[in-house]
């Protein structure tokens, strides 16, 4: 799995479409967002928000793999990954039409249990700061826990184009 994972992290890098912090999820770690519930703030037609967890990482929006919001002030998108965990690395892929890239500037990854004010009270893992089209941001949570994470455009009305989300970790006292 590390293999997979660091060879997934390479081809992201080398083709100058990821961003990294440099972390590694621990050996065990799979995808816990993948096919688990998912919710918006709200939704433009075709763009559900489970299109984010279903395990491809297609980015043209017409080919129907992204979620997506409508115009919202501060909008939002969340998944349950129904228990808590400890999540290692959240890695998210922008859109990569030449439409709209640049809309996921600022948004805020967050990790925690709670789902009051959409996640907004749940510890901040990252920011996303690379809009380029395609491009795959992967934030290192470091092994915060929590049973939700919520991506967030704080401070602005937005819409939120997602098309993958993947949450790396384990079961909190899990061996590594």
């Amino acid at each position: 799995m590390e293999f997979l994972w660091r060879l997934l992290m390479m081809i992201g890098i080398l083709a100058g479409t990821g961003v990294s912090q440099g972390c590694t999820p621990p050996p065990g770690a799979r995808n816990l967002a993948l096919e688990r519930p998912a919710t918006q703030s709200s939704t433009l037609p075709s763009g559900m928000a489970e299109n984010a967890v279903d395990g491809k990482r297609d980015g043209k929006w017409a080919q129907g793999s992204c979620s997506h919001t409508q115009f919202d002030t501060e909008p939002w998108w969340n998944v349950d990954l129904g228990s808590p965990q400890s999540v290692s690395a959240v890695i998210v892929k922008n859109r990569e039409d030449e439409c709209c890239g640049e809309r996921i500037r600022g948004a805020q990854i967050r990790v925690g249990d709670s789902l009051a004010d959409h996640g907004k009270q749940n510890p901040i893992c990252g920011t996303i700061t690379d809009t380029a089209p395609g491009s795959v941001s992967t934030i290192c949570c470091n092994g915060l826990e929590g049973r939700y994470v919520t991506v967030t455009i704080p401070g602005r009305a937005e819409y939120l184009t997602l098309c993958e989300v993947e949450v790396y970790g384990t079961q909190p006292g899990d061996e590594c």
